[in-house]
Order: structure tokens, then C-alpha cells, then sequence
């Protein structure tokens, strides 16, 4: 009878201490997604464990980033098989671009989509606002945002979450660009379409020096060929531009696409040569990868407006960074380089869960609100 007894008594409190937990890790980490929180306690559970294994090789990382870089190792990867039909294949690489999952949009996120139009061409868009950013539809400044994903995935859905946080952070509204993926819509159509949505806003009384353009991977190269773009053409450039790892060659000419690649978490460079030749479209065999129509690094930074740009030392992205940077440089351009002592590709998105991410969107945040005074 005893033990009956205390058996009941342990079901009992084993019950109370689910139900307890059952409503604190909801609340702990905002969310009621079940796989959302599943990641988040994987995380917990692995931080605890790195706060009491060290790295003697990497002594810099916080246990938080180590748990979230094991995460990534342990997940499942996606075998490319070239012979495949293309569709089906950017189909399913697109279902896996999961970011949502990762950073879900918080409910003090607002979003509005809004179609623009400029001299025929239509671009879709969409406002995102933190709750509290501001009182009206739109701050004075404005984050004109060009997501990642190889130019082949991402969309406001996959960054709505990120977007609502940079919102938040930098205390003003974001304008997230839907621009075109490849391989329907190979480059430079996604060149066209944000320099189209930048014109739109223009026309819309809003200045050049309100508008500050912020990419990171694809969307990183995106930026600095935009800004190519307005350039050349005599336009009235943006204030600023911050780019967190972003893609500039095409050609893969640098050596950290040699020496990163077994420590890239991220990046699959044998998968590499295949995307590029969807990024390029039917008549990739003709193209140089090294032009500047696509690969920015090889273009011209003359005229440049201050730039920020961040990069992981662990992601084979490494040198593109490095190299844009050099050539700003010298180009004369107020240009600052960031680098995350063994961090991986765009390490900055992935702010919920390591210290790293966090400390350099503040750099970001402050450097930004520097150039928006000035």
C-alpha cells in the first residue's frame, strides 16, 4: 500500500512539473510552435552541456553558438542529383529554406504588403514594423531589406521574424523586397526589380538619404549591384549599406573557398557551381563568372555611400568580404569590415541563440544610427 502510495504521489508531482513546464518554455521563448520549441530547448540543453566542455581550439565561442552550430551539423542535408529536373529540384530547395521555423515572426510584428510601380515595372514589397516602433505607417528612416538564399529561395515569409527584429532594434520601418528568383528569373532581374521598388519610393517623396539598404548572402551581392546600378546611371545613391556575409563572385576565385570549406556549416561549395549556373540562366555557358553585372567585386565602388560589412571567418564567403572591402578601400570609400572569429555564414540572422549574432547587430545598430545624423 505504500508504495501505491508514493507511486501516486510521484505521478502526481511528475504531472505538476509537466504541466509547470508545459507553460514556462511557451512563455520563455514566445512561441507556442512545437517545432520552434523543440529547437529552442535542443539549444538550451546543448548550451548546458558546452558551458562545461571547452574548446581549447576555439576558446573565443560562446557555449550558446557551439550549440547552435551542432544543430546545424546534425541536420539533414539535401543531396543534390544534377540529372534531376531543375523545377523539382529548386522546388524542394525552396521547402527546405526553413528560416521561419527558426525565427518566427513575433505577434508584435506588423506587416503590410504594398505594390509598386515604376515605369511599367511592378515590384510586390511588404512594410514590416515592430509594434512601437513608431506611430505613424512609416519612421523618417527606412530599411530598404534584400533577403538571402542563393537567389533562388527566401521570402517574406521566411523573414518576417528577422525583419520584425532589425525593425525593433534599429527603431524604424523595413521595407522587405520580393524581388525575383532565378531560375525563372536569372540575373539581373533582381537588379532590375529593386532599383524599380528604389525609383517608386523616390517618387513617393521619400530621399535618397532616408533610405538605408541592408543584405546579407545573395541579398549582400544584390545590394552592392544595385548600387552599381544607380551609379552608373547618375542616380542619387542611398545613404548607406550594410552587408552581413554577401555573396560578390561568382567565379569562387577567392582562397577561403578552399580553406573554409570544411569548417562551413552553411555553405555546400559542391553544390555551388550548379546554383550559379540556375542563378545565370539557359545561356550560363556564356557568361563570365566574373563580371560584374554579377559578381559585384569585380565592379566599381567609385561614389560608394559608407559601408558596413560583417563576414564569418568559418564560411568560404570569407575572401568576398575581404576583397570588396580592400577594393572600397582604395576606391576611397568610408567603408568598415567586421569579422566573426570562427563564426559561420550570415551568423548575424540567427540572433535568438548566441551572444556573437546579438553583439554585432548592436555594431550594426550604432553604426547605423551614427550615419543617420550625420
Amino acid at each position: 500500500m505504500v508504495s501505491i502510495k508514493q507511486s501516486g504521489i510521484f505521478v502526481r508531482n511528475l504531472s505538476i512539473f509537466i504541466l509547470i513546464l508545459s507553460v514556462l518554455i511557451p512563455l520563455r521563448y514566445g512561441s507556442i510552435d512545437p517545432e520552434y520549441l523543440c529547437i529552442r530547448c535542443m539549444h538550451s540543453l546543448l548550451s548546458l552541456t558546452y558551458t562545461v566542455i571547452r574548446d581549447e581550439n576555439r576558446p573565443t565561442l560562446s557555449a550558446d553558438y557551439r550549440a547552435f552550430e551542432t544543430l546545424l551539423r546534425l541536420r539533414s542535408v539535401y543531396e543534390l542529383d544534377p540529372s534531376a529536373d531543375t523545377t523539382t529540384v529548386v522546388k524542394e530547395l525552396r521547402s527546405l529554406f526553413t528560416l521561419a521555423t527558426i525565427i518566427p515572426k513575433p505577434k508584435s510584428c506588423q506587416i503590410q504588403k504594398q505594390i509598386y510601380n515604376h515605369q511599367g515595372h511592378t515590384v510586390e514589397a511588404y512594410w514590416v514594423n515592430h509594434r512601437g516602433t513608431n506611430e505613424q505607417p512609416r519612421t523618417q528612416n527606412i530599411l530598404m531589406y534584400l533577403h538571402g538564399g542563393a537567389y533562388l529561395a527566401g521570402d517574406i515569409h521566411s523573414y518576417s521574424g528577422y525583419g520584425c527584429y532589425l525593425s525593433h532594434l534599429f527603431n524604424m520601418s523595413l521595407i522587405h523586397v520580393e524581388y525575383r528568383l532565378a531560375p525563372e528569373h536569372p540575373l539581373p532581374r533582381a537588379v532590375d526589380d529593386v532599383v524599380a521598388l528604389y525609383h517608386a519610393l523616390l517618387s513617393e517623396n521619400i530621399t535618397s538619404s532616408q533610405i538605408m539598404i541592408m543584405g546579407e548572402s545573395a541579398g549582400g551581392g544584390l545590394s552592392l549591384l544595385t548600387i552599381q546600378n544607380l551609379i552608373s546611371r547618375h542616380y542619387a545613391i542611398p545613404r548607406c549599406v550594410v552587408l552581413v556575409s554577401p555573396w560578390t563572385d561568382l567565379s569562387s576565385s577567392g582562397e577561403s573557398y578552399i580553406r573554409n570549406r570544411p569548417a562551413d556549416v552553411l555553405i555546400r561549395p559542391e553544390i555551388l557551381s550548379w546554383t550559379i549556373e540556375q542563378v545565370l540562366g539557359d545561356n550560363h555557358e556564356q557568361i563570365k563568372r566574373d563580371d560584374p553585372v554579377y559578381s559585384p567585386m569585380f565592379g566599381s565602388f567609385e561614389r560608394f555611400p559608407p559601408m558596413y560589412i560583417t563576414v564569418g571567418t568559418a564560411e568560404v564567403l570569407e575572401d568576398d568580404s575581404r576583397h570588396v572591402f580592400y577594393k572600397a578601400k582604395q576606391a576611397g570609400v568610408e567603408v568598415t569590415l567586421e569579422e566573426g572569429l570562427h563564426l559561420a555564414h550570415a551568423y548575424p540572422l540567427f540572433y535568438p541563440y548566441y551572444p556573437e549574432a546579438r553583439n554585432t547587430l548592436d555594431n550594426i545598430k550604432r553604426w547605423i544610427k551614427e550615419k543617420a545624423i550625420h
